[in-house]
């Protein structure tokens, strides 16, 4: 199957047939077949340089080029039109003429048509007969469109200047206003469009701005640029981007009708980003087959996309469901759909992919890598990355109206509803965006992780802190007790003999424990160096690896360095041991430990039992050891306070960095589509934080029915002078445990505030950690209104089915790059909101996303000009592509699947049966509609 895709195309090109500059210093004798066709491939390799795939000949008044440039574009594979460039009768209505043929147009079709349509004859010779020049046909513009047989379109060149069709000093006459009117002009070259030409308000500026309120016709006139060539350099010069399927007539026609999809001179700014407007650097999916076992087809099913949009048409039964619940399987998921949706979703994905095998290939964006993502009910969707089969994250956009719709349905037991489910695409969409899935989940459970860490660390470290009167207590205890041994004389030697005892042995801790800290120093800086300079990648350039030689090289120094200094550390450590063991302080030591000593034994031959001692001096050296730890603590404590209080803010900051990308996206929409506005509620939800509440309590849905609820409302209802207070309050009583003065203020029942206090320290932490999430209003403006006027602006809530779905469609279709799949968009709207907002939305979001929409309506394959139209049939026992057999030449037979745009002709006629109710059923209601279009042919041919 052969894509529709864009064709760089010169559609006025000269030959030799008249004044045609050659290169200096060729030689060529035109009236010997072999040197024309040694020039007409020079020619074709001069347009190949340039890029230039399709061409179009435009000889003034001949066609005698035509066989050996065609012979040599099919040699070079270049797509040559015929074509013929005329000049109209003389006089108020003369000016130019290119008039294109179909492919299978000859150089007698070109005489024929100078004759026949173009007047030329023995009176009126081609040639004027005194200087050889073209001469001008005795026809006028208006009577040659007139009679332009259906195999020619008609463009009008260098529109602008004095010849042109529309020069502002003739345009305004009837002759040459009605021509440029006529339906048989298909174009018109306005030559170079450039700021400065666009600029004020001139003539030439507001034709090319399409501003002239005076020529209608400047809405649909597709602008081309043409080289207009009269020598090998100045072919593709000027050259102009036209997606088609396979270069025709037909398709020049399908792409003429509809510049903005299908045309792209070589001064659109759209290429100043992209040049080659085949490059696409948006994600897309390439194609998805459903294999294995189908639970409504015994074949398989194929289907390939293009990178822009795409339509899927078929009767009922065709597969259209299931190709759109295939890829929501392979990217996307249920489980944030409406109840009813996802209950329905999941019904038909075990009726029908139980035992199926989902792949699909798609590209990446900027990168544009292709990867490959299967999908089957035992395993989910996996993409194989770096090697290895990862859970898929390609992110697609999968609604249906249906879904839209039940989105912003209201709901009696949950008036936030609407809001949830707004919030959820919001947060898929931020989702699609972010760098790796899950960012916000992730970056809330760190905040809340650390939080509950901080707070049970205050906590923990204040209750061992309100403990420390007791200590000093029995400390003191202690010390009295031990005074009484002995006499009084002796009591004051001890007491300094034990100090001196208390204070070597902390001594001996804290330095052994100083060289613990020495030893990890050095182990943990080595491995941490080794690991921020890894082994360089292999395949590196000289440069780069003598870099990274250098660096290495550096860290193996810092090493040495570190070693060096851990190993001087434990001798000065070793050294410092010996001095504790000798010396001066050694000798008070040791005569300290023989008072100890001496004095128990004094204790044994008074008959005391030296062992109570022993006891009350552990005792008192446990106790001095707490007192000491308690000092490290009344230290540490501010600082764990403000540790504790940014925890808190970093764990709101959390969800002001959410709310604000929120906000950020619904600015966007906002502004992309004029008629949507949005009100954000900070922690407004209430619903959802009760829910939370009842599942962190284990509350069942009969506890506490009013109490928590009530809680909510006047936590997070508040007035905005009180909510923070209000606020403050429940987090510090759930931290305190003391729920007397929040118990006064919100009220409720005792038993509720009894539960709470009986919670464990950690449940009541991670309980003042819950906040609710935001709450949104939906707002559009209603027909006919104002932005500026607020009473112009109603919830979507209260709007009729029509006006959600139509809210709802327009949200998702102003944001957003990824991939979107549309199933039945049309459904609840009626044509005008088809054609004024899904079609214009889907035109504009095809240059940055790719879409995909599943439709029984004809304006959004037809006027949406789909990229390609995607026929889907049942056949009884199976959903299939719909085929038919078409001649192909030597091969005989083959299958041709109607998939393309819309001048494919199987693919033409399949809208029209399908969509439309068949041709003749459109022509009917065309005849009864008397509409515009005949008024308007009548007004020109009047």
């Amino acid at each position: 199957m052969k894509a529709s895709r864009w064709y760089k195309c010169d559609l006025q090109v000269a030959t030799p047939a008249w004044k045609f500059n050659l290169p200096p210093g060729s030689s060529y004798d035109f009236s010997l077949e072999a040197d024309r066709a040694r020039f007409a491939d020079a020619y074709m390799e001069r347009l190949r340089e340039s890029g230039i795939e399709v061409i179009a000949l435009a000889d003034h008044n001949t066609g005698a080029w035509l066989p050996v440039m065609q012979a040599a574009g099919r040699r070079h594979d270049i797509v040559v039109f015929p074509g013929v460039e005329v000049t109209t009768a003389s006089g108020s209505d003369g000016a130019h003429l290119v008039l294109i043929g179909d492919l299978d147009r000859t150089e007698q079709d070109i005489n024929v048509l100078l004759a026949r349509t173009c007047g030329f004859d023995d009176d009126h010779p081609r040639l004027n007969p005194r200087t050889n020049d073209p001469a001008p046909a005795p026809r006028t513009v208006n009577q040659i469109l007139d009679d332009l047989p259906e195999q020619w379109l008609a463009i009008a060149p260098h529109v602008l200047t004095d010849n042109g069709l529309a020069s502002g000093n003739t345009v305004r006459g009837d002759l040459r206003w009605k021509a440029l009117h006529h339906d048989r002009l298909s174009a018109v070259d306005p030559g170079e469009v450039t700021e400065e030409r666009r600029a004020g308000k001139s003539f030439v500026a507001r034709f090319l701005n399409r501003a002239l309120g005076e020529f209608p016709c400047l809405a649909r006139m597709p602008f081309l640029a043409t080289s207009d060539a009269y020598s090998l350099e100045g072919l593709g010069s000027r050259y102009t981007w036209i997606r088609m399927d396979t270069p025709s007539k037909e398709s020049l026609r399908q792409a003429f009708l509809d510049h903005d999809a299908r045309i792209m001179p070589s001064w659109d700014p759209r290429l100043i980003a992209n040049p080659d407007p085949n490059v696409v650097d948006h994600a897309w999916v390439r194609n998805i087959e459903l294999g294995g076992t189908l639970g409504n087809s015994t074949e398989p099913l194929r289907v390939s996309f293009d990178p822009r949009l795409n339509v899927i048409i078929g009767g009922r039964g065709a597969g259209k469901s299931t190709v759109v619940s295939a890829l929501r399987q392979l990217y996307g998921s249920t489980q944030s759909l409406p109840d009813s949706i996802e209950h329905e979703a999941t019904a038909f994905v075990d009726g029908v992919f139980s035992e199926a095998r989902l792949t699909a290939q798609h590209r990446l964006a900027i990168s544009r890598e292709q990867q490959t993502a299967l999908w089957s009910s035992a395993l989910g969707s996996r993409t194989e990355r770096n090697g290895v089969q990862l859970p898929t994250h390609f992110p697609m956009r999968v609604f249906s109206q249906k879904e839209l719709f039940e989105r912003t349905a209201h709901d009696r037991s949950d008036r936030f509803a609407a809001s949830k489910h707004l919030l959820s695409l919001v947060d898929a969409a931020l989702e699609a965006d972010a760098a790796a899935p899950g960012g916000f989940a992730i970056e809330l459970d760190a905040a809340r992780t650390q939080c509950l860490t901080r707070v049970a660390k205050r906590i923990s470290v204040e209750a061992r802190l309100a403990q420390r009167p007791s200590q000093m207590a029995r400390h003191g205890e202690l010390l009295h007790q031990i005074e009484a041994f002995g006499d009084a004389e002796s009591q004051s030697s001890r007491l300094e003999s034990e100090r001196i005892r208390r204070d070597h042995a902390r001594l001996g801790a804290d330095a052994a424990r100083f060289e613990a800290a020495v030893d990890e120093l050095g182990a943990a800086t080595i491995k941490r160096l080794q690991a921020a300079l890894p082994k360089p990648p292999a395949g590196l350039d000289e440069e780069p690896q003598q870099l990274y030689a250098e660096l290495a090289q550096i860290r193996d120094e810092l090493n040495r360095t570190v070693r060096a200094s851990v190993i001087a550390a434990k001798e000065a450590l070793e050294q410092n041991r010996q001095r504790q063991q000798t010396g001066v302080w050694a000798d008070r030591v040791q005569r300290a430990d023989r008072e100890i000593i001496e004095f128990q034994q004094r204790l044994s031959l008074l008959g005391v039992e030296p062992t109570a001692y022993l006891a009350l001096t552990e005792a008192l050296n446990s106790v001095q050891g707490v007192l000491r730890e308690l000092e490290d603590d009344e230290a540490a404590a501010p600082g764990l306070r403000s540790a504790e209080e940014a925890a808190w803010s970093d764990l709101k900051r959390t969800y002001e960095r959410r709310r604000r990308r929120r906000e950020t996206l619904f600015a966007e929409v906002a502004k992309r589509s004029g008629s949507l506005r949005f009100e954000v509620v900070p922690h407004g939800n209430c619903t959802s934080w009760v829910q939370d509440v009842r599942g962190q309590l284990g509350v069942r849905s009969g506890g506490f029915v009013d109490d928590i609820p009530a809680l909510a409302e006047w936590l997070w209802s508040a007035p905005l002078n009180d909510g923070q207070r209000r606020q403050e309050l429940w987090r510090r009583s759930l931290l305190t445990c003391d729920f007397t003065q929040l118990r006064k203020e919100a009220g409720g029942k005792a038993t509720w505030w009894s539960k709470l206090a009986k919670l464990e320290s950690t449940q009541r932490i991670r309980l003042a950690m819950n906040f609710p999430d935001d709450a949104v209003v939906m707002f559009f403006l209603r027909d006919g209104g104002k932005a500026e006027n607020d009473a112009d602006w109603q919830s979507v809530t209260t709007g009729s089915p029509g006006q959600r779905s139509a809210a709802m469609l327009s949200f998702v279709l102003h944001h957003g790059t990824e991939p979107l799949v549309l199933d039945q968009p049309e459904d609840d709207l009626d044509t005008a909101w088809i054609s004024q907002l899904i079609v214009p939305e889907i035109r504009k979001s095809r240059w940055h996303r790719q879409v995909i929409v599943i439709t029984h309506n004809a304006n959004i394959p037809v006027n949406a000009d789909a990229e390609r139209v995607i026929v889907l049939e049942n056949d009884g026992s199976r959903i299939r592509i719909k085929t038919s057999a078409a001649v192909a030449g030597a091969e005989g037979y083959h299958d041709q699947e109607h998939v393309g745009p819309i001048e494919v002709t199987k693919v033409r006629h399949d809208i029209q049966d399908i969509l439309e109710g068949g041709t003749a059923a459109f022509m009917s209601r065309e005849r009864r509609y008397n509409n515009e279009l005949s008024t308007y042919r009548a007004a020109l041919h009047g």
